[in-house]
């Protein structure tokens, strides 16, 4: 029995030294990786949101490009863009991101089988998957729908009362909120003010 308050005192002195110890690690250890081009890893780092908007923004002027050239393969219509919006979405592995939405318009007349087969031709050129959808009930109206890898979703409705595109761009990964109240602030920080009041 004379031993037990001994051992009692060393297996503290052992137990404090190891606790001191992942203390003194867990010190050096940083909590989150970082990234030069985008910042830490976490989803709401200021650098890494202002890079995701930057992604989002190239994501936009991608779209355009593609549906101008969408839009001249059909012909010399006047098309008008009828909506912009953001909408959430979620990326081929599974994250949730964001991406633009847009509808553009046309009240000019089409061939409706001619321009759904030229559009289908330059879009499966540019490797999206596509799919022809006709309804006998309505001989009229022919939709055209295509995806692509990144959750790049695009359709045609070629219609004889007006056609339309309706196109989604890539998915960017992260954080819905932060990617939009930062596009906020920048198309805030954008937008002229008014002096002289």
């Amino acid at each position: 029995m004379p031993h037990e308050p001994k051992n009692r005192h060393k297996t503290g002195r052992i137990l404090a030294a190891v606790v001191f110890t992942a203390i003194a690690l867990s010190a050096c250890t940083p909590t989150t990786t970082e990234n030069p081009m985008t910042g830490s890893n976490n989803p709401s780092d200021p650098a890494t949101v202002k890079a995701q908007v930057e992604e989002l923004k190239q994501a936009l002027t991608d779209l355009h490009a593609f549906k101008t050239e969408t839009q001249q393969t059909i012909g010399t219509q006047k098309w008008e863009d009828k909506n912009l919006r953001n909408s959430s979405c979620t990326t081929d592995d599974g994250r949730d991101g964001v991406n633009y939405r847009i509808l553009s318009q046309t009240l000019d007349p089409v061939d409706l089988e001619a321009s759904v087969e030229v559009v289908k031709k330059f879009w499966e050129s540019r490797g999206f998957t596509t799919r022809v959808e006709t309804n006998p009930k309505d001989p009229g109206l022919i939709d055209l729908y295509a995806n692509q890898n990144g959750g790049h979703l695009v359709s045609f409705t070629a219609n004889v009362r007006g056609s339309s595109l309706g196109m989604d761009t890539v998915c960017v990964a992260g954080d819905q909120h932060a990617i939009y109240k930062e596009l906020d602030r920048q198309e805030a920080s954008a937008a002229p003010t008014e002096t002289g009041k």
